[in-house]
């Protein structure tokens, strides 16, 4: 079973930005698998990596959508991705110092915690304005595929 799950429920009416919550998900269980597993500290530091690549060009997606949608908290939304893009940072630091089993498992559920409340809490407050918006899903679609489905594409290859 699966550390973390994607439901239709955290869909947030730009189909891109579902990719790209996917992806992050799926990272997040990789990295789950890793620390459960044998963990080699090579592997998990690419997933880490892996995350915060994610995690920005998501952000940057996100922000650019609500942007064109004209959400009127658009503003406080980009702080919060900011406040979160520098603990990640300042918990890769701290993995780099302390790789022990217990850091890995809080960043575990600290992701998992704050992207579920992220994706349902927060990012549910720009649905209203984004589905169905077709400059929405024309900004999205400027950055790209969804991340889920560049990384179904690079694991086919």
């Amino acid at each position: 079973m699966a550390f973390y799950t994607w439901t239709e429920a955290m869909s947030v009416g730009v189909s891109l930005l579902d990719s790209d919550h996917r992806a992050l998900i799926d990272a997040i269980n990789r990295l789950h698998d890793q620390v459960e597993g044998d963990g080699k500290p090579s592997i998990l530091e690419e997933i880490f990596d892996e995350l915060i690549a994610y995690t920005e060009f998501h952000f940057a997606r996100e922000e650019k959508v609500m942007a064109v949608c004209e959400f009127p908290p658009a503003k406080s939304h980009q702080e919060e991705h900011a406040s979160f893009t520098q603990c990640i940072y300042d918990l890769r630091e701290r993995h780099a110092k302390d790789p022990s089993p217990a850091m890995m498992h809080d960043l575990l559920h600290y992701r998992k915690d704050w992207l579920n409340h992220h994706i349902l809490i927060q990012d549910m407050a720009y649905k209203a304005f984004a589905e169905g918006n077709e400059d929405a899903d024309e900004v999205a679609r400027m950055f790209g595929p969804g991340l889920a489905d560049v990384r179904k594409v690079s694991e086919s290859v």
